[in-house]
């Protein structure tokens, strides 16, 4: 953001500087951090520099004015904000920030950007009328102080070991000379006292940039100058004409951003949504409820409920409201059904998204919140650093980015279904006290192992893609890399499917076996936490075992790889006694000693039609 509150109309001759010609300005900003160009001096002493510099000028707020006519705002220019800030530079000036790598949404940072530009007069005004009260000078900048101080904030804010961090500055000038201008950009740290000497401080950044008349844009990389934005100490950014020269340029970006397309590449990293937990008032619905119980649903949102409800991405509810009057809203709008496990009550949201969490047993980093106030999506962000944030005003980008696609096949569509029976068979369960498996018999769990056919390819690569807790080699493969295996013919691929009393939990499993010798061998096996702990893992193996054979297995080896994220699927193999085997990696069972017998899940198989484990 510029300091456009300072500009002077009285000075400023030409008012109407246009581009000469038509450019591109750099729109898909996706993150950006919140920096505040104000007007300085390169040989600045304020304010004792004001009584004895014969080049001071006064400006509104008492300091020096070193840009013609201050910052003006200047809409002829395009730019990702939708305008310029063009100014004039006098000798000895500079444009100035104080460093902040805190890195927003564009959109919220923008929003930021609009608060403070409208803030700006009033403080102003309460800055000279306690100027003219203490006869203190310092009081008149009251604005310029405490937007220095808030980007010091900023800064201290951000984590830059747990944080992303910008991968570029990217600076947009346009140039409306007709020779080229060279610049100075410079980032250094700021004033530390007496805590470090000389020696011990990052060098500073410095890069000559040539601004050719017209529009130009210049990137630089973080590799130049990390060394002083992650240093952990405060800095400061300049941009200073060459010498003591001066220019009249438009600046259209000056800032620390993340491009669209590193954010792309960095989702192609990131897990797949499976929950999209949203905020009531201004996000689901339009106005406030307590205001208006006639509230209804924003643009978009119908449509995007129905898009993930049917790709099997879940959808819950975090929000500060009365809980009867809201859940009688969303009755009344037919909208009730699609959200699990709602948190509506005036805690926290970021505890509130934790709770769900656990209810649904999927780790944070697949959760998305969709929300309208800034304050919540930064609270949320900060206390639970997996949570993608989403400004409400930006779910209609959500339809084509590739984390929310979920998938279309059959057990998708039955997600949330599965869940709700989920629901069902926990409070059933709380019947039987702490007979778990008595539970577990009065279920009649019913275990359906199939051979791989071409149907199943959509819910396997969902599974080989997604699954975490109970992935047992923590492998995750591609699309294009289970292909090949899928059409191999010399290993077993068994596609696992799972009911009982209260419904149907679909396909929940995958595994690739490979037989030789007297050796079973697994060498993948997924399974979704939705059958956790129902004992499938147990009762698949002893299928595997009593298959019948040409030559009975001796040994059971499973390609289990800790990952620290399926712990869950160690617990299970060492509570059926696998062991660690040498030289190979992996957990092997001897089964001349273990039996893998489970009296209360029923078996049946396509390729061997019935076996009663």
């Amino acid at each position: 953001m510029f300091e456009f509150d300072k500009y002077e109309k009285q000075l400023h001759e030409d008012r109407e500087l246009a581009p000469r010609s038509s450019y591109e300005a750099v729109r898909d900003i996706e993150q950006m951090s919140l920096l505040m160009w104000g007007e300085h001096c390169v040989e600045c002493a304020a304010p004792s520099c004001f009584a004895s510099c014969d080049l001071y000028q006064s400006r509104p707020d008492t300091r020096c004015r070193r840009l013609t006519y201050g910052m003006y705002r200047n809409p002829r220019f395009p730019s990702a904000r939708g305008y310029g800030a063009e100014v004039s530079f006098k000798k000895w000036g500079k444009i100035e920030a104080r460093g902040n790598t805190l890195l927003l949404p564009s959109g919220v940072a923008l929003w930021t950007e609009r608060m403070v530009d409208l803030s700006a007069p009033l403080i102003n005004i309460v800055g000279a009328f306690v100027q003219r009260v203490t006869r203190d000078t310092r009081w008149s900048y009251l604005e310029h102080t405490l937007l220095e101080r808030l980007g010091r904030w900023l800064h201290r804010r951000n984590d830059s070991n747990s944080r992303q961090q910008p991968n570029l500055f990217l600076l947009e000038v346009y140039n409306p000379m007709n020779v080229p201008v060279r610049m100075q950009l410079g980032m250094s740290v700021a004033s530390p006292g007496g805590k470090f000497s000389s020696a011990q401080l990052p060098l500073p950044f410095r890069a000559s940039v040539t601004l050719p008349p017209g529009y130009s844009r210049h990137e630089f990389q973080r590799e130049q100058f990390s060394r002083i934005t992650e240093c952990g100490l405060p800095f400061d950014i300049a941009i200073i004409p060459d010498g003591e020269g001066t220019a009249r340029l438009v600046f259209l970006t000056a800032d620390f951003v993340v491009r669209a397309e590193a954010a792309r590449i960095d989702i192609s990293s990131q897990p797949k949504i499976k929950c999209v937990v949203w905020d009531l008032d201004n996000t689901l619905w339009d106005g406030i409820l307590l205001e208006n119980e006639g509230v209804g649903l924003r643009p978009k949102v119908l449509e995007l409920l129905r898009f993930f409800d049917e790709r099997g991405i879940l959808l819950s509810i975090a929000s500060k409201n009365d809980e009867s009057s809201a859940w009688r809203r969303l009755e009344e709008l037919g909208m009730a059904d699609y959200f699990l496990y709602p948190q509506i009550n005036w805690l926290p949201k970021s505890e509130n998204i934790k709770a769900i969490a656990e209810q649904l047993n999927i780790g944070l980093d697949t959760f998305a919140f969709i929300d309208d106030n800034p304050f919540e999506l930064e609270e949320v962000s900060r206390a639970l650093k997996g949570v993608t944030c989403v400004n409400a005003e930006k779910i209609a980008d959500l339809f084509s980015n590739p984390r929310y696609q979920g998938s279309t096949n059959e057990d998708a569509r039955k997600r949330s279904q599965f869940y709700r029976e989920e629901f069902v068979r926990r409070k059933s369960a709380t019947q039987f006290g702490s007979d778990y498996l008595g539970f577990l018999a009065a279920c009649e769990i019913k275990l359906f192992v199939d051979l791989y056919t071409d149907d199943d390819l959509e819910r396997v690569s969902e599974l080989v893609q997604r699954t975490n807790q109970l992935n047992f080699s923590g492998r995750k493969y591609q699309r294009s890399e289970i292909l090949p295996i899928l059409a191999n013919q010399e290993v077993e691929k068994y596609v696992l499917r799972c009911s009982d009393n209260y419904g149907s939990y679909g396909a929940v499993g995958f595994c690739i076996v490979r037989i030789e010798e007297k050796e079973i061998r697994i060498e993948d096996f997924m399974l979704s936490c939705r059958v956790q702990g129902r004992f499938i893992e147990q009762a698949f193996f002893n299928y595997l075992v009593n298959r019948p054979r040409e030559q009975k297995p001796q040994s059971l080896w499973v390609n289990f790889r800790p990952t620290g994220r399926n712990i869950p699927a160690q617990q299970v193999l060492e509570s059926l006694n696998f062991v660690s085997c040498s030289p190979d990696s992996g957990l092997r069972v001897d089964l001349n000693t273990q039996s893998f017998k489970c009296d209360f899940i029923s078996v049946s198989s396509a390729a061997v039609m019935r076996d009663q484990i």
